[in-house]
């Protein structure tokens, strides 16, 4: 059975082709490139808060950091699992823009936004929520467009990834949230699961390795004789934090 509701095709045709190049920037919004140093930037943002403040026994990651940093590692994995287990083709070459992957359902971009740009609005305790919501959701709307006018997803494949994105985040917000290790053993259990179910392909590899490298370090930077350390060089830096 077809999944073309016909709406991504009649979009290649009536968009001008100055429009694409705009529409290749706004996909990025849930690309791993995107996706990966943000996570990064995030955790240093919050690593540098903690040290600036000084409350040495206390973590130097908030739990709700690491564990919003766990549940994004698990949804990226749970695009890989999916799209091997549903293995859908993508529309005809003959509308692609880009070169995508190999599977069409559901959209990993659209997929991947949801949980990241998801998962900060609903856990990020800055700014009024709804407003966070309202950004959120234009910017997972732009890449789910942005898929279907590069023609490499139906319509069918975004909305089903912006629903399966949102049950994952309910799923995980009630189960693991501020609980970082429930939350990283979720997301690496995840892992392993579409490491098998894939056959342990490229981006297979690549989920259960990063997946396994941020619960590894995460508990390595907490550990009590690291986090010592880490203050001790704040303090030869900056004598007056004492």
């Amino acid at each position: 059975m077809s999944r073309s509701l016909g709406v991504m095709e009649a979009l290649r045709t009536v968009l001008p082709e100055w429009s694409l190049e705009a529409f290749v920037a706004a996909t990025l919004f849930g690309d791993l490139l995107f996706v990966a140093p943000a996570l990064v930037l995030f955790y240093l943002v919050d690593v540098g808060s903690s040290i600036r403040r000084g409350r040495r026994e206390e973590p130097l990651c908030s739990d709700r950091t690491v564990s919003l940093i766990a549940t994004i590692f698990g949804g990226l994995s749970l695009v890989v699992l999916l799209e091997s287990m549903f293995a859908l083709p993508r529309p005809p070459a003959e509308y692609h823009v880009i070169e995508p992957s190999e599977f069409g359902f559901p959209s990993g971009h659209t997929m991947a936004a949801t949980v990241f740009w998801g998962a900060l609005a609903l856990w990020l305790p800055r700014g009024r929520r709804s407003v966070r919501i309202g950004i959120a959701g234009a910017i997972v709307a732009l890449v789910a467009v942005s898929r279907l006018a590069l023609g490499v997803h139906y319509l069918v494949d975004v909305v089903a990834s912006v629903v399966f994105g949102a049950v994952y985040l309910a799923t995980v917000g009630r189960l693991a949230l501020d609980r970082p290790l429930r939350a990283f053993l979720a997301a690496l259990g995840i892992a392993l699961a579409a490491a098998v179910a894939t056959g342990v392909n490229d981006r297979a590899f690549l989920a259960l390795v990063g997946t396994a490298v941020g619960l590894v370090g995460w508990w390595l930077v907490e550990h009590p004789v690291i986090r010592r350390r880490v203050y001790g060089v704040y303090d030869r830096l900056i004598p007056d934090s004492t």
